[in-house]
């Protein structure tokens, strides 16, 4: 039995292993079939989209196994460095400039603080606009520097004012050395800032090569002669300045000799103001400007007023004035210039300009007799002047008669003329001593508000009491008794307007009768009150006489 199941189960494993062989697995077991897809190469897809680039196909040198004397050429020389990003310029080289904008606002806070000064907030604002008015603002003049550095590339400012800040050396260098940049600034007015000849020198050293600037002011900056010299070196070397303020300089005429030999070279000056100097002495001088200045065919404005002018020489040079076409306004008043051959010369030549507006000669000591030559010059049809300014200078009446007759013409009716005092048109008259100390004498009664006393009814009173004569004591006593309480100047007055005869000891009196009389015609209407009549007098009632029948004995029948 054993032997027979031990032989089943050999057959039987022998036909399951017979089996397993003879089954086939199927296609999709098969494994040849079966591949595994590697991962896709990332630079291959890169390589087909066009981003990446395999390069020469050279293998890096760091895996060549190769001796040093096989290779003719070092294998890191096909591989060239890497470029430097900065880092030697930015240690080695100087700091990046930084570029500001043109406004110069951001420049003007950085050098306020690099130089430890204080920002100007206006100006700070005026950086954006047209014009920086900083006058009367206490600028501190080592903060110029900053304010000339932010104007270098500054496109919109045009216009600064710094008048009445004083300003050292330090500060007019800045100023000039600005100018030589600056290419929009047309007008600086530095008038009352003190800069004196030293500052005028360094000030003066930019004009030349600005262009642009067209009018600057430097009144009352102590120039002198020397200062004069400066500026007029400046218009010398061409500088385009055109309208130029140097009054109250202390210019003498060796200043303006120095002004006119640069003028001769360099004409372009339109508005020249020399007030207030000392332009009387060396006359040669000024009357050597004045020819320059006629020979100019672009003046049209001077001012020489405040100068103590005085002689024909000087009204000689002023006469080529006129010879200036375009010239519009001249200025010589308050000045000394009187005589008939001075009023002469500044009348000849009055037509000359056509374009002339405003002529002043005010406050010149000339006659009235010839101030009547300026009137007839400017009744002419070829005088083409509009205002002629004659303050302070006396005239006549033949002046007004041809000044009146003038403006009857088309042509003159809107000529402005004016003068002084006329002599023989009025007729001065002096105000009455008598109103005037009554006046005074009536504001005294009336003053006090309780007890106000009416003076012509207590002077009504005195005459009707019958005290028209009264010396100055008397008369004092009476109207105090009134209430009236005046001082003794007041009551001395009175005693001289309405005087009296002197009494026999020569004491003083006053005429009450004259002050009662003058005041009836300036009162008219004060009068006293009626005196009412006298009442009668009561009539006594009768008295009974004594005797017997009125006595005891009467009463005493009266009663039985």
């Amino acid at each position: 039995m054993s032997s027979s199941g031990s032989a089943e189960t050999v057959e039987v494993l022998q036909l399951q292993v017979h089996e397993e062989e003879s089954v086939e697995p199927s296609m999709s077991e098969w494994s040849s079939l079966v591949i595994d897809l590697e991962a896709p190469n990332q630079k291959r897809v890169l390589f087909e989209q066009g981003i990446y680039d395999p390069g020469s196909g050279e293998i890096c040198a760091a895996y060549v196994s190769q001796s040093d004397s096989a290779v003719f050429r070092h294998v890191y020389y096909n591989y060239p460095c890497i470029p430097d990003p900065g880092i030697s310029h930015a240690l080695l080289g100087p700091a990046p400039k930084h570029i500001y904008s043109d406004d110069g606002q951001e420049l003007y806070l950085t050098l306020c603080k690099q130089t430890n000064q204080t920002p100007v907030r206006i100006f700070h604002r005026a950086l954006l606009g047209n014009k920086a008015d900083l006058s009367y603002y206490c600028v501190n003049p080592y903060g110029i520097q900053a304010i000339t550095k932010s104007l270098i590339n500054n496109k919109t400012l045009t216009s600064i004012d710094l008048t009445d800040n004083f300003l050292n050396d330090d500060a007019c260098f800045h100023l000039g050395e600005m100018l030589t940049t600056n290419t929009m600034l047309t007008e600086l007015n530095l008038s009352g800032c003190r800069i004196g000849p030293s500052g005028t020198l360094r000030l003066c050293a930019g004009l030349p090569t600005n262009k642009i600037l067209k009018v600057i002011n430097l009144s009352r900056n102590q120039m002198g002669d020397s200062g004069t010299d400066h500026f007029a070196q400046a218009i010398f070397s061409r500088s385009d300045v055109q309208e130029v303020n140097l009054s109250n300089n202390s210019i003498s005429g060796k200043g303006a000799q120095t002004l006119s030999e640069a003028l001769e070279w360099n004409n372009k000056i339109t508005h020249l103001d020399l007030s207030r100097n000392l332009l009387y002495s060396f006359p040669s001088g000024l009357c050597n400007l004045l020819i320059e200045l006629g020979n100019s065919d672009l003046l049209k404005y001077i001012n020489l007023s405040w100068n103590s002018l005085s002689g024909t020489k000087i009204s000689g040079g002023i006469k080529q004035i006129f010879k200036a076409k375009f010239l519009q306004h001249l200025d010589i008043s308050n000045n000394k210039l009187s005589t008939t051959e001075v009023a002469l010369d500044l009348t000849v030549f009055m037509s000359k300009p056509k374009k002339m507006v405003t002529y002043n000669v005010s406050y010149n000591p000339i006659s009235a007799a010839d101030s009547i030559l300026f009137i007839h010059k400017l009744q002419t049809k070829i005088v083409k002047i509009q205002k002629l300014y004659m303050d302070g200078i006396t005239v006549n009446v033949d002046f007004i008669k041809m000044l009146n007759a003038m403006k009857q013409l088309p042509v003159k009716q809107n000529v402005e003329v004016t003068y002084g005092y006329v002599e023989g048109l009025y007729k001065a008259t002096s105000a009455d001593s008598r109103e005037t100390t009554l006046n005074r004498v009536e504001y005294i009664c009336k003053k006090p508000k309780k007890h106000k006393v009416d003076i012509a009814l207590v002077i009504y009173q005195l005459l009707k009491e019958g005290s028209n004569m009264l010396e100055i004591k008397e008369f004092t006593d009476a109207i105090k008794f009134a209430g009236v309480v005046l001082e003794d100047g007041l009551i001395a007055e009175l005693a001289s307007i309405f005087p009296g005869p002197a009494s026999k000891k020569g004491a003083k009196r006053v005429d009450v009768a004259m002050m009662g009389e003058y005041m009836k015609r300036k009162w008219p209407e004060r009068k006293l009150p009626p005196t009412p009549p006298p009442e009668p007098e009561p009539i006594p009632a009768p008295v009974p006489e004594k005797g017997k029948k009125g006595g005891k004995e009467a009463k005493g029948k009266g009663k039985k």
